[in-house]
């Protein structure tokens, strides 16, 4: 009998998951599964409605997260939990429709397949569950990721996708557990996986927001850097590297404004060095951290630890840059590795201090 887990990553889903599960419980009524829920310790309780059910339904198990978030990592766990054969991953939130399961069953059935994919785009631009400008940003994003993939795959980016278990072993290890789009990651790292696509019915949510945007395609980005160095350079750094060129950009644009207005060069220097690390503040809490801080008193709070955190980083920067420049290296390459390293410090402090989670 074919025999299945699947796994639901979840945050603020508790007005959708019951229908979610009870649409599963339909479609795979006469096989060998486990439904696996993996919460992010979600405000609205999702976890409760999850583990009130199980006592219906004893296929379905919920782990509620407090130690981690994140969607990848949250797939990652449910599948070192699962105990079947095949695993399939889907959303919480209704867009991913139960009966397309059959379909993916029916190739691993009639094919030697290690991975089927749900694929929104199979002979279609667009897919009529998401918004024009989620449309937009898949797109892009699936034209990046082929870049880097050995065929291409017309949706690299589906949340929908079932595999073997043994086919991941090589590589579960390995998966990036701060992303978002782990199938990439899949296709990316193991690019000997025979796989299929099947086009599935995509469907708006159910209720709720969608919580994609574009700091997706950002962590993309960075996970590809991730990938391509094997692990050396967090896909984090890449985006928070970004950041910093952009307070660059912002604080050599204020100072020159500020000294057109006559200001003098000590005072309009230090408006545009605090103008930058407020920006690259929200920036990277945006970007690089998934929007960590979402109060007031949060975001206040961690401007102020960004700035003190800084202020070490620029010190770093200060020292490094004269030692280097003292022990007769070129006046760039000091600056350079003045910037290299007050870049790893700040980073550093960052993430354990800012934007712990």
């Amino acid at each position: 009998m074919f025999s299945l887990s699947v796994i639901i990553p979840t945050f603020n889903e508790s007005k959708n998951i019951l229908k979610v599960i009870n649409e599963i419980e339909a479609s795979l009524h006469d096989l060998d599964y486990e439904i696996i829920v993996v919460d992010d310790n979600s405000p609205d309780g999702t976890s409760e409605v999850v583990k009130k059910y199980t006592k219906v339904n004893q296929k379905v198990s919920c782990i509620q997260r407090t130690w981690k978030k994140g969607l990848s990592s949250a797939v990652v766990e449910g599948i070192a939990l699962s105990s079947k054969e095949y695993m399939c991953v889907m959303d919480g939130d209704g867009q991913h429709n139960a009966k397309d399961l059959d379909k993916f069953i029916s190739c691993f059935k009639n094919q030697d397949l290690d991975l089927v994919i749900g694929s929104r785009f199979i002979g279609k631009e667009d897919s009529e569950g998401l918004s024009s400008r989620r449309n937009k940003l898949s797109r892009f994003g699936i034209q990046i990721t082929n870049f880097f993939l050995k065929t291409s795959v017309s949706d690299p980016l589906s949340g929908f996708f079932m595999a073997k278990n043994k086919s991941l072993e090589t590589i579960k290890d390995n998966l990036y557990k701060d992303g978002f789009k782990i199938l990439f990651d899949i296709l990316m790292l193991n690019k000997s996986l025979k796989f299929a696509e099947v086009d599935i019915d995509f469907r708006s949510r159910m209720q709720g927001e969608s919580k994609l945007n574009v700091s997706t395609l950002f962590n993309l980005a960075g996970q590809i850097f991730e990938n391509l160095s094997r692990g050396l350079i967090p896909a984090n750094f890449v985006v928070f590297a970004f950041v910093g060129t952009l307070g660059v950009v912002v604080h050599l644009i204020t100072l020159n404004i500020l000294l057109a207005l006559q200001i003098e060069f000590i005072i309009g220097n230090l408006i545009s060095t605090l103008l930058a690390m407020c920006s690259n503040y929200f920036f990277n809490n945006f970007l690089t951290f998934h929007n960590v801080h979402r109060l007031f008193y949060e975001r206040l709070k961690g401007l102020l630890k960004y700035c003190f955190a800084n202020s070490f980083s620029i010190l770093t920067n200060i020292g490094v840059a004269s030692q280097f420049y003292l022990n007769e290296f070129s006046a760039l390459s000091s600056a350079l590795l003045g910037i290299l390293a007050g870049l790893i410090l700040n980073y550093f402090l960052s993430v354990n201090l800012v934007f712990k989670k």
